[in-house]
């Protein structure tokens, strides 16, 4: 059921600010529990690197990207505790956007976040993330985790 009105949400995302409104609307909910992966916020592009990762993510382990929410730099939050702000835009290209995001999560704490964005099909849809808890942004980490949990399977 939370998918699916996560679904309706980014599929009913026409400009940045919609898209950032329906990328946080969900932590404002006290029965949110999906993981940030699980999302229909990502590019087809982003989605498979995530695909990538997932077939390899360690079932009795935690690894670099499985142990926080990507979209809050959390762990856990309070239903209502969250507030965005785009503080800036700037155009990457014909179809290409780089939103900056400070979220408020709690009185005095703050994280900031870039999001690139791409228009597909009319929507804008996360191609990447740069935040603290991704070295080199949400791609990098995903590229060179999923390579870490690999070299983690065959260790074993």
């Amino acid at each position: 059921m939370i998918l699916a009105a996560l679904a309706l949400a980014a599929a009913t995302a026409p400009t940045p600010e919609a898209a950032i409104a329906a990328i946080y609307a969900p932590f404002r909910q006290a029965d949110m529990h999906d993981a940030a992966w699980e999302r229909p916020v990502f590019t087809p592009r982003l989605k498979a690197l995530i695909a990538r990762w997932r077939a390899v993510t360690p079932e009795d382990e935690v690894d670099d990207l499985s142990d926080f929410d990507w979209l809050c730099q959390c762990q856990d939050w309070d239903a209502g505790g969250l507030h965005e702000r785009i503080t800036a835009r700037r155009a990457l290209g014909p179809g290409r956007l780089l939103v900056s995001v400070t979220l408020g999560k709690a009185p005095g704490r703050r994280e900031r976040l870039r999001f690139a964005f791409a228009r597909i099909d009319g929507q804008w849809l996360v191609d990447d993330i740069f935040a603290s808890g991704f070295r080199g942004g949400l791609r990098a980490s995903l590229v060179r985790t999923t390579a870490a949990d690999i070299a983690l399977r065959r260790r074993r």
